[in-house]
């Protein structure tokens, strides 16, 4: 098998990264999700960002299957962290059904949305905290450069607009 798709396998293969609570916290305390409807597409009950909202008594739903199969007609914004491997796919997705979200991407994703070299539609693009460590499967904790982005300016005001006007 050539080198290249060894690689891409291994990648596919170590997708699984899951956000830390206090780094949930850290972003989503921004925002005021009341009366909306939240689905956590790429998420699991276990989710701590599932348990954050749930925690604070929002209305959100998870889903056990592929991002791809929700009917995204009966929520109102997307929070998640999704498979890092299909992050671009699933930006473009929600861009081009002009659907709400909040979702975590690697610094080097956020850095080529800021310099331009990566377009999701010419719309707003806000980047939000960083977050840099997630647990692992097996229980580690694994560094990882990271941050939160959306396409909704948090209540607070301090995401800064990275693309759009």
């Amino acid at each position: 098998m050539p080198q290249q798709l060894k690689t891409c396998r291994r990648v596919i293969e170590d997708d699984e990264f899951y956000t830390m609570y206090k780094d949930v916290v850290r972003e989503l305390h921004k925002y005021d999700f009341r009366g909306k409807k939240i689905i956590c597409p790429c998420d699991t009950k276990e989710s701590n960002i599932y348990k954050y909202l749930k925690d604070c008594y929002y209305d959100v739903r998870y889903s056990n299957k592929d991002w791809r199969s929700v009917d995204y007609s009966k929520y109102d914004i997307v929070i998640t962290n999704p498979p890092f491997s299909q992050v671009r796919e699933f930006i473009r997705f929600l861009v081009d059904k002009d659907i709400k979200f909040i979702i975590i991407v690697s610094d080097a994703l956020r850095w080529s949305i800021r310099k331009q070299k990566l377009s999701f539609g010419g719309g707003r693009i806000y980047c939000g905290k960083d977050a840099q460590n997630f647990t692992r499967p097996d229980g580690s904790i694994r560094p990882v450069h990271c941050g939160w982005i959306s396409n909704i300016p948090d209540d607070w005001g301090e995401n800064k607009l990275i693309c759009g006007e």
